[in-house]
This record gives C-alpha cells, sequence and structure tokens, in this order.
C-alpha cells in the first residue's frame, strides 16, 4: 500500500508539473491595467473624438501604451457644461485612476479639490505657478506637473500684431468667461500705453447667450478690437465669437489657430495638437514610475502666427508683408 502510495503521489506531481500554466522566466507577478482619467470642461462628449484628444492618444500609443490593450482610458468630457467638471473630477479620483490628464485651469482646480494624491497632469493652463498648481516649473512639489501653455510676454504681443494688422486701432478689450491672470493684463496695459491703445475692462461672458449683448456693447465705440486668450467658452463657441467679430466689424486676436480656421483674422499661440502630444510623454513617465513633484513643467518652445486674408479683408484691412512674412499659416 505504501509502494502504491508513493507511486500515485510521484504520478500526480508528473502530471502538475506538465499542465501549470508556464510562467516565463523573470516575468512579474501580473498587475492591473492602468486606467487614465481624461477631463476636459470644452470637449463634447458624443460625436468624433476631438483632434487634440486624437493627437494624445496616437503620441500615447507611438509610446506603448494603446486603450483597450495594456490601459483603460476613462473620459469625462462636459461639452461646455462647466457645472459638470467638479463632479466629474470626484468621480475620477473615486474611481482611483493612476493619472488625471485635466486640460485648462478650472479643469485643473476641480482636480485639485478632488485629490491630492493622484498624480494630475496639465495641459492648457497658461502659468501653472501663479495658478497656484505648483511651486516652480523646475521642480512642481505636489501631484501636479504637465504643459504650460503661455510664455511670458505673450499678452504684449497681442496687442502688438492688432495694432500692426489694424493700424487705427484705439481700444481693445479681452473676451473671455474668466478674469485674467495679473501678469497677463500688466503685459497687454503696458504695450497698449507703448502703442497708444485704451485697454477697456475686460468683456465677461458665462454663457453664450451673453455673447452678443457684451460684444454689441463694445463695438459701440469705433476703432475697438478684441483679445480672446486661451478660453473653454470662447473656444467651444469659436463660429459664434467670430461671427459676431465679423458682424461688428472688430478686428480681433485668438490664442488658437481653430479661431481662424473659422473665419478668424488672427491668431498667436501654441498648437493645440503638439501640446497635447507633449503632455501624453508626461502620463508615459508617470506611468513607468515618475513621480510627478520630480517631473518640471515644460513650456512651448515655439508659438505661431496664422492670419486670415479674407477676413482682414472683408474688414477692410490691408495687412503688411511684413506681418505676413511672419505668419505660420495665411488663409487665402
Amino acid at each position: 500500500m505504501v509502494k502504491m502510495g508513493r507511486r500515485l503521489a510521484g504520478i500526480a506531481l508528473v502530471f502538475a508539473l506538465l499542465f501549470w500554466p508556464a510562467i516565463p522566466a523573470g516575468a512579474e507577478p501580473s498587475a492591473k491595467t492602468p486606467r487614465i482619467g481624461l477631463l476636459s470642461g470644452a470637449t463634447e462628449p458624443s460625436g468624433p473624438l476631438a483632434p487634440q484628444w486624437v493627437a494624445f492618444l496616437d503620441a500615447l500609443r507611438t509610446l506603448g501604451w494603446v486603450d483597450g490593450q495594456n490601459i483603460v482610458v476613462d473620459r469625462r468630457f462636459a461639452g461646455g457644461h462647466s457645472e459638470r467638471v467638479s463632479s466629474f473630477a470626484m468621480e475620477l479620483a473615486q474611481m482611483g485612476v493612476d493619472v488625471i490628464v485635466a486640460t485648462g485651469v478650472p479643469e485643473n482646480q476641480a482636480v485639485r479639490r478632488a485629490t491630492t494624491t493622484i498624480p494630475a497632469v496639465m495641459v492648457v493652463v497658461d502659468d501653472p505657478v501663479e495658478s497656484g498648481f505648483v511651486q516652480s516649473l523646475a521642480r512642481p512639489g505636489g501631484n501636479f506637473t504637465g504643459v504650460a501653455f503661455s510664455i511670458p510676454g505673450v499678452g504684449e504681443k497681442y496687442v502688438e500684431l492688432l495694432k500692426e494688422a489694424a493700424p487705427s486701432l484705439a481700444r481693445v478689450a479681452i473676451l473671455g468667461s474668466h478674469q485674467q491672470r495679473p501678469v497677463f493684463l500688466e503685459e497687454i496695459t503696458r504695450a497698449g500705453r507703448a502703442l497708444g491703445v485704451v485697454i477697456s475692462p475686460p468683456i465677461l461672458v458665462h454663457d453664450p447667450a451673453e455673447l452678443e449683448p457684451a460684444v454689441a456693447r463694445f463695438a459701440h465705440e469705433r476703432h475697438g478690437g478684441l483679445i480672446c486668450p486661451s478660453d473653454a467658452l470662447t473656444f467651444l463657441h469659436r463660429k459664434a465669437v467670430v461671427a459676431l467679430a465679423s458682424k461688428y466689424r472688430l478686428p480681433a486676436i485668438y490664442t488658437f489657430r481653430e479661431h481662424v480656421e473659422a473665419g478668424g483674422l488672427m491668431a498667436y499661440g501654441p498648437t493645440i495638437p503638439d501640446r497635447f502630444r507633449q503632455a501624453a510623454t508626461f502620463v508615459d513617465k508617470i506611468l513607468k514610475g515618475a513621480k510627478p513633484a520630480d517631473l518640471p513643467v515644460e513650456q512651448p518652445t515655439r508659438l505661431e502666427l496664422a492670419v486670415n486674408l479674407k477676413t482682414a479683408k472683408a474688414l477692410g484691412l490691408r495687412v503688411p508683408p511684413s506681418l505676413l512674412v511672419r505668419a505660420d499659416q495665411v488663409i487665402q
């Protein structure tokens, strides 16, 4: 009986070794699939994915991360309903995602309220230091890092370019849904003083329905112009903004090239897809173990100028050759 028992045990051991799942030498125990949360107040939740997010996912794929294969991407897009952003950020935090990619200031503020531990990657924040997300660009120091969307001096450049394109410009106003950074306002004021352009009080709107009444009031006096910095509302409703500038014959400069492609006069700023592609590199580093506190925030290395000559002609403007030769994109 003893010999029979040993024989059966030996057979059982052989079968166990033959049919036990093979584990490659040096392989680690299987870990959970990383989850990436995307948060945007302006992006539409339905329809084709916005080009900037396509660029982001393409960049991740190039880095070896594919949604549905080795990562899971959770999208929280508010489609212009800014009141949803806070609850979306809280959802992502409660889900325990491994990293949150958030677009502008309101989105990142919502993330900061929701979590102080989950890594967050900023994409469209002009000045992360002034906005309070990081201690410094070189040493963020918390759970935020990513790409800054602006560089010092861009406010002055807006006034200079608009005055160059529209020499009769006598006053300008900022159009947007939130107050701008003090440094940005100082830059615009300084340029206005140097060029003899009055800086009017900002035109603040919180709903698309407020756009036309606000722009119409400003356009009551002649020789005015608009500056439209990075802003979720004016970007989402850029066709309406551009149409109003045309209707009230207001030369305007925008941050985003997409405004010019929609019929706006001119734009000066970084390209959105490039910023989102750069954000993907931060996600890659974080998923591989890097801490956001140790990843320096990166600023744009190049701002592009786009000009729409068709719009200039409609406004009765002759864009000088010295401006056109500096443009990266000219729409005829």
